[in-house]
């Protein structure tokens, strides 16, 4: 018995082809789901922006470039950096949501612990980031930050569930699994989540199977990430996507971005407040070096 990916149901295996056979539960069909064209839940699920991704200060949608939002562990809420900058105008130094003021690094992490005491979802996933990059005067600690990524995953934080992914494709400090990788990055990307999508697309692309590369790469670009927009050009300059794709993508990444605008943003970022990206993506699916690496998921007050 195998479940199909696209209506859920378990199904013996002469339900599907041999090639479907072979393949992963998220991405397999059975073959009247493949005769009526049903689309795989993995491609209806994620492709807009949940509430928790919105400032919760001006409500807008926090732009996708980590260094153009702050991330306050106070109380575990990203904060763009045009409230940043409204809050600053009025002599405000403190948090700009919780009006909670730090000091330094032990004060941090005991406020933290104390969330993490208490199950917050939020808290345990960055507690997790901080054992693995050694912040919060921490000792790194990998094998830590991957126990507290799980609970948290486990709560339905879509960002532990990236930084999974990550660490299991990436393969430091922790055995590469592609197999896991896959099911964390699908489950942050059906959470909408662009960057696991934007990945997911990456790793279909390197192992050709550009038509699942595409549709990921499609719906990341209409969440209004840049790169994800440039692997559909690329895409389409190879042949592999058609002038309509990469004009539907064109256009769903830019009123993505539209909707992550607002004039406070703009100022901040004219005026420089923002910080150099710790993690750059590397390259694309069509060219040398494939992989992925992490984007910051914010500046830290």
């Amino acid at each position: 018995m195998k479940i199909c990916g696209a209506c859920v149901r378990e199904l013996p295996d002469g339900s599907y082809s041999e090639e479907q056979r072979g393949l992963r539960q998220s991405i397999r069909r059975c073959e009247e789901c493949v005769a009526a064209g049903n689309q795989l839940v993995l491609m209806k699920e994620g492709r807009t922006r949940p509430e928790e991704d919105d400032c919760p200060i001006c409500q807008l949608p926090l732009p996708l470039d980590p260094t153009q939002f702050m991330f306050n562990p106070c109380c575990m809420k990203k904060v763009c950096n045009g409230c940043i900058l409204a809050t600053r105008k009025r002599g405000m130094r403190d948090c700009p949501f919780c009006r909670t003021h730090t000091s330094d690094e032990k004060q941090i992490l005991a406020m933290v612990q104390k969330r993490v005491d208490a199950d917050d979802p939020v808290a345990i996933w960055d507690l997790g980031t901080q054992h693995e990059n050694g912040h919060y005067g921490l000792e790194k600690d990998v094998v830590r930050a991957v126990e507290l990524y799980n609970r948290a995953a486990e709560l339905g934080v879509k960002e532990a569930h990236y930084s999974l992914g990550v660490l299991y494709v990436v393969g430091v400090d922790v055995e590469n699994d592609i197999a896991k990788a896959f099911r964390h990055f699908e489950a942050a990307a059906m959470c909408g989540n662009a960057f696991a999508r934007f990945n997911l697309g990456i790793i279909e692309g390197m192992a050709g199977n550009s038509d699942l590369a595409l549709q990921h790469m499609m719906i990341s670009a209409k969440l209004g990430d840049d790169d994800s927009l440039n692997e559909v050009k690329r895409m389409f300059m190879a042949g592999l996507a058609t002038k309509a794709d990469y004009a539907a993508a064109l256009r769903g990444h830019q009123s993505a971005n539209e909707g992550m605008s607002s004039p406070d943003r703009t100022e901040a970022k004219a005026l420089g407040l923002n910080r150099s990206n710790k993690y750059k993506l590397k390259s694309s699916a069509y060219q040398t070096h494939p992989l992925a690496l992490p984007r910051d998921s914010g500046r830290r007050n």
